[in-house]
């Protein structure tokens, strides 16, 4: 099987998603080679590698004993060079479209022939950047933060993407766990995301229009959709509702939604004062009194407690 011949992975970027990516493959036993050209960069990837193991250690999702050969199949470099070894390869750089064409036209130079192409970006067509380079081999696999607990992985062929090659890799994301979701199609954001960017529309209307805090905000979401949504999704909870009933509240004109994109004032401020969110200390919330990888440690806690109890509960 053709599954059986990837054993090496190379994942191009070691930023806030390739370094995890990396660490799942791992995992999942490949040999992983972590390329970043940002030494400084690589080495922060490295730390939250580590940093990661011991939260997956605490809520026993991996056994200690595991952890110096999952550390041993990442080889981290910053030459590209690694790539004359690859099976598969993942890039997972800055969403720069002349960057990703640029790359890939070097990968396609140094990679086997064998060698798989799998593009992170979250909505770029990759298929016209990179319209010539190996179309039966290229596709897009676009994983969710933080990549080594969020199962899903979105995966999108190209025109001319082989079935075998969407075979192939949806085999391999689900060895290693993950819940690949296979787009007939591509459109930019795929599903999750652009169901994001809806919700971000009404999130900035709110904050900008002074109708609620950033805390009042999360909390009324998690007190609610929070809690329905893993039981019954975004769709199936019309059924529930009654489709009668959903259609009424369709047509209710009391409820004028953002339709269009409008400039949101108040993340315009937060980015202009420098406050990025965590990797920064502050946005929204302050995390100016813990370390980053505290700060990551506490959130993967939480998540892996929602990972458990839904495994538990066989959804």
């Amino acid at each position: 099987m053709i599954i059986d011949r990837i054993r090496r992975v190379l994942v191009v970027g070691a930023g806030t998603m390739g370094h995890s990516i990396g660490l799942v493959f791992a995992q999942g036993g490949y040999e992983v080679d972590l390329v970043d050209i940002n030494e400084d960069i690589l080495g922060k990837g490295l730390k939250l590698i580590q940093s990661n193991l011991r939260t997956l250690k605490d809520g026993k999702m991996v056994d200690v004993r595991s952890i110096p050969k999952i550390l041993g199949r990442i080889h981290p470099s910053t030459s590209l060079e690694v790539a004359k070894k690859a099976d598969l390869v993942v890039e997972a750089i800055s969403e720069h479209p002349k960057a990703k064409k640029e790359l890939f036209q070097t990968l396609d130079r140094l990679c086997p022939a064998r060698t798989i192409f799998t593009s992170n970006t979250s909505y770029l067509n990759i298929f016209r950047l990179a319209k010539r380079i190996r179309p039966e081999k290229m596709l897009i696999c676009h994983w969710y933060a933080p990549p080594h607990l969020i199962p899903l992985v979105d995966l999108v062929k190209g025109p001319g993407t082989s079935a075998m090659t969407i075979k192939t890799v949806r085999e391999i994301l689900l060895k290693l766990g993950k819940t690949p979701v296979v787009m007939k199609k591509f459109i930019p954001g795929y599903i999750v995301n652009r169901l994001q960017r809806a919700m971000a529309r009404e999130i900035f209307y709110l904050l900008d229009g002074g109708y609620a805090t950033a805390e009042e905000i999360d909390r009324a979401v998690k007190s609610s959709l929070g809690i329905r949504i893993p039981a019954v999704g975004v769709v199936q909870r019309y059924d529930y509702t009654g489709l009668d009933l959903a259609l009424t509240f369709e047509r209710n004109p009391s409820i004028h939604l953002v339709s269009k994109d409008r400039r949101p004032k108040t993340l315009e401020q937060l980015v202009k004062d420098g406050y990025f969110g965590v990797k920064s200390g502050r946005g929204f919330y302050d995390y100016s009194s813990k370390r980053v990888e505290e700060v990551l440690r506490e959130r993967d806690r939480k998540l892996i407690e929602m990972i458990k109890f839904f495994k538990k509960e066989g959804t």
